[in-house]
């Protein structure tokens, strides 16, 4: 029996990067949306310079410019079909300041503008990522802990899976249908910038490797994974 609410919610995604919320919450966000839920999506941050990236078979590194970036949030989201998006550190400097800095954002300024979002979006599911080996990924983990203290704001958190990760123990498996893992793999070639070779995590091949092992915990063929920090029925 699925007792997992997906119709009258309101969905509050945090992504340290554009394609964090693809990898772990693409399947999810395709059932709030089809079942008429808000969904909100904030990518911590994007920089406009050129930024690098490397390719551990070339053994060389690669750039790509922010612009681009950009692009391909906006085609991840429309296939997704989320419309409300934002970007919390936008870089209109032309100069990576945080981008990969996360970490040296005063923790309470971090909060503060989370906070901001959830007073103005008044989520019902609040999803933040889980604690990678990558400086963001625990830096806005940590800040969304703080934001979604109960004396503040008494919602469920869940935290899903991106790549790399150190401490994530699910506890909660949603399964997918076929349609479902073939869209969340198209709305992730979409970030090409990020895509790395067949055995990188950033990639549509491994991103269904991990829906398989997923799925096979829960003796369904696909599923992403969750560890329930607080549900609230």
């Amino acid at each position: 029996m699925n007792v997992f609410l997906y119709s009258g919610q309101r969905v509050l995604i945090l992504a340290p990067h554009a394609d964090d919320e693809t990898l772990g919450c693409a399947g999810v966000v395709q059932k709030y949306v089809s079942h008429g839920s808000d969904v909100r999506i904030v990518i911590a941050s994007l920089t406009l310079s050129k930024s690098k990236r490397y390719h551990k078979e070339e053994k060389s590194y690669d750039t790509y410019s922010g612009i681009k970036r950009i692009s391909e949030l906006k085609e991840a989201m429309d296939l997704l079909g989320v419309v409300d998006y934002h970007i919390l550190y936008p870089d209109h400097t032309g100069k990576q300041l945080y981008d990969s800095k996360l970490d040296r954002i005063p923790r309470a300024a971090l909060v503060t503008n989370l906070e901001h979002h959830i007073e103005e979006f008044r989520p019902t599911v609040l999803y933040i990522p889980s604690i990678t080996k990558h400086q963001d990924h625990e830096a806005l983990h940590q800040a969304a802990i703080a934001a979604a203290r109960p004396y503040f704001w008494n919602g469920t958190v869940l935290v899903y899976e991106t790549d790399g990760e150190l401490s994530f123990q699910p506890n909660l498996y949603i399964s997918l249908t076929e349609e479902e893992m073939a869209l969340k793999m198209k709305a992730l070639e979409a970030y090409k910038t990020q895509i790395g070779s067949n055995r990188h995590p950033v990639h549509p091949e491994s991103l269904l490797h991990k829906a398989k092992f997923r799925g096979n915990q829960i003796y369904e063929e696909f599923a992403e994974a969750f560890q329930i920090i607080r549900m609230k029925g």
